[in-house]
């Protein structure tokens, strides 16, 4: 029997940073790379052009558009991959999107999960609504670098040591690349991650005998399907809006807000789950909760919670989109909750697929009496 397959792409920035830091000699080593750490389990494949392929943000970022919608939509319609790991975020991809054709997982045999963030984050959401689709927000392993970095800055009070936290990066970036790949393996096979998201409630109220369906992701990426013919991918009806962004200032992330309030996303939404936000060094989060109460219904407390857990951060938990996620009170920690997603098997058998237009999976949530933002 043939071994399933995860692939590895780089439709959106260029991995060259990250090959860089794991000291490999190109591009085309991190697939031999990744292979040792996934083992036996998985054959491990990617294209080595669009994974070494340069970026020039003054030149039109990537000129190889063609090339990569191309090996998007080759890997979603092959049965043989299990999944697809966008390596990193970054640029470039939204504006392939009308490249692509996802009408290929009609035809799949079984599903497909697909891990990212940041800039593909419209690509998770897109294949999770599907029902050969498993879309899973979670950090590119490319992020490592920047994340990585960035924590030991922070440590130091966010005073960069410059050698002194690229040093930090460089000794602990191959055993968080190892982990996250193994993480995969496991949520492949149906198994929770190791990674569990944690939150906290800042208004409203829960109903922890019903599961919750999250959309949304990166605010400025996903925002972009409004008014375009992936809008159902983004349909808050009846799911709890995630939110997460990076160096947008407050106004700008205002006018995203104000964005999801014209598009009436608030009055749908069953609730919101703040991620991270910073600017640089700046902790943006308070920021993002002052803004949020000026766009929320004024007729009903949608539940709130705040994680640090989601975004461009280290650690990051992975997030399904599309996916009942269940929610637990934590023991340890009063008014903290515990998000639990439901396992799910990839390599069985997926039948009539289509799109699935999102649905309400309860209204438990939609009318509770809530109490004051704290």
């Amino acid at each position: 029997m043939e071994r399933p397959r995860i692939h590895l792409v780089a439709p959106a920035g260029s991995c060259q940073p990250f090959v860089r830091a794991l000291g490999l000699k190109s591009a085309g080593a991190l697939i031999p790379y990744v292979q040792a750490i996934v083992g036996e389990r998985f054959v491990v494949t990617g294209d080595e052009a669009l994974l070494g392929a340069e970026e020039d943000e003054l030149c039109g970022g990537r000129s190889d558009d063609a090339a990569r919608a191309r090996n998007i939509e080759t890997a979603l319609g092959d049965s043989r991959i299990a999944a697809m790991v966008g390596v990193r975020g970054g640029a470039w991809f939204t504006r392939i999107l009308s490249r692509i054709d996802f009408g290929v997982l009609e035809r799949r045999r079984g599903r497909i999960a697909v891990f990212g963030f940041s800039e593909l984050s419209s690509l998770v959401n897109i294949v999770g609504v599907h029902s050969a689709g498993f879309g899973v927000h979670d950090m590119g392993p490319a992020f490592l670098v920047y994340g990585l970095r960035r924590h030991a800055q922070l440590a130091r009070g966010g005073e960069s040591a410059g050698e002194a936290d690229e040093a930090w990066m460089g000794e602990h970036l191959a055993g968080e690349v190892h982990g996250y790949f193994r993480d995969v393996v496991q949520m492949l096979d149906g198994q929770p991650s190791a990674r569990v998201i944690y939150a906290r409630l800042m208004q409203g109220e829960l109903d922890p005998s019903r599961p919750i369906h999250f959309v949304g992701g990166n605010l400025t990426v996903f925002t972009k399907l409004i008014g375009t013919r992936f809008q159902r991918c983004i349909d808050p009806e009846g799911r709890w809006l995630v939110l997460e962004d990076l160096n947008e200032k407050p106004e700008r992330i205002d006018r995203m807000l104000a964005q999801l309030s014209l598009a009436g996303f608030w009055e749908r939404c069953e609730g919101v789950l703040l991620g991270d936000f910073h600017r640089r060094e700046a902790d943006l989060s308070a920021a993002v909760s002052a803004l949020l109460p000026y766009h929320l219904p004024t007729d009903r407390t949608v539940p709130v919670l705040r994680t640090r857990n989601v975004g461009h951060v280290w650690p990051m938990s992975p997030l399904p989109l599309h996916h009942p996620v269940m929610l637990t009170p934590d023991e340890k920690a009063e008014g903290t909750w515990v998000l639990a997603p439901a396992p799910v098997s990839i390599t069985g058998e997926c039948s009539a697929s289509r799109f699935v237009r999102p649905g309400r999976p309860g209204r438990s949530a939609r009318h509770a009496a809530g109490t004051r933002p704290r």
